[in-house]
């Protein structure tokens, strides 16, 4: 018997004559023919989570490939777990912060191919504090815990029918101790050598760019005093993850100073 809790690897390797039942029940299942496909994704999720996937309900998909296998009446199914969809939720206050890198797995997808390791190299070159956006043709549940145990919260929305962007955020990691170096109390006496106002009607990720770009420009050892209309906390997770040293002040509603010298390494 089929139980919504089943991984699909599990389902297809005990019951192989159910693919054709699952592309009946759903076109997303359709790349279930690939015997690479069936090899990898299908191992991370649930029967579940794929009839999710496929804008099933669970229960019918569970109570259809039963049929197949000629139980005409199963049990009254246990109450599946709710849906662990990210879409329509509400939108994280991290949603602002820049973006590390950006990966389209619909190509990938529709020539047949596997895009988990694209996935987990993408997910490697974006640091604290920044998002990595992964255009797919369909809600990856299963990526979800993956990604979470690799720091990174997720948030998700459709676009079109067959487009959804999916937005990882890497968390700072508490495993990892704290580089955060602040400058002393003094150095808000001497003159910075660059300065950088930030305007109250730049959107995010706006400001962060132009701050790093503004101290990319500088020599090690040197310092940009930015005027900033608030408290730019993803910078801020930014140059403590990379050890930068800085100095942060409170003038008032609007108005925060930030004081930033590059490191000398």
């Amino acid at each position: 018997m089929i139980h919504p809790e089943m991984r699909v690897s599990e389902v297809l390797s005990q019951y192989p004559q159910l693919l054709d039942e699952l592309i009946a029940a759903s076109p997303a299942f359709a790349k279930l023919r690939n015997p690479l496909l069936r090899r990898t994704m299908p191992r991370l999720v649930s029967v579940a989570q794929a009839a999710r996937i496929g804008g099933l309900e669970p229960d019918a998909l569970v109570e259809r490939l039963n049929r197949a296998l000629g139980i005409a009446s199963p049990p009254a199914p246990a109450a599946t777990q709710p849906a662990e969809t990210r879409v329509g939720t509400p939108a994280p206050a991290w949603l602002e912060a820049p973006v590390g890198f950006q990966l389209d797995v619909r190509p990938i997808l529709a020539a047949s191919g596997e895009p988990f390791q694209n996935i987990m190299q993408a997910a490697a070159k974006v640091l604290v504090g920044q998002r990595l956006l992964l255009e797919a043709p369909f809600e990856p549940l299963p990526l979800y815990k993956v990604m979470e145990k690799k720091g990174f919260a997720a948030w998700c929305e459709q676009l079109a029918p067959q487009h959804f962007r999916v937005h990882f955020y890497r968390l700072p990691s508490s495993a990892q101790p704290s580089r955060k170096v602040l400058l002393d109390e003094s150095a808000w006496n001497q003159p910075a050598h660059a300065t950088l106002r930030i305007e109250a009607n730049w959107e995010p990720p706006l400001p962060m760019q132009r701050v790093l770009e503004a101290l990319a420009t500088l020599a090690p050892g040197q310092r940009l005093l930015v005027h900033h209309v608030r408290r730019p906390v993803h910078l801020l997770a930014r140059l403590e993850q990379e050890g930068v040293p800085y100095l942060l002040r409170d003038l008032g509603p609007g108005r925060v100073d930030l004081l930033i010298e590059k490191p000398r390494y």
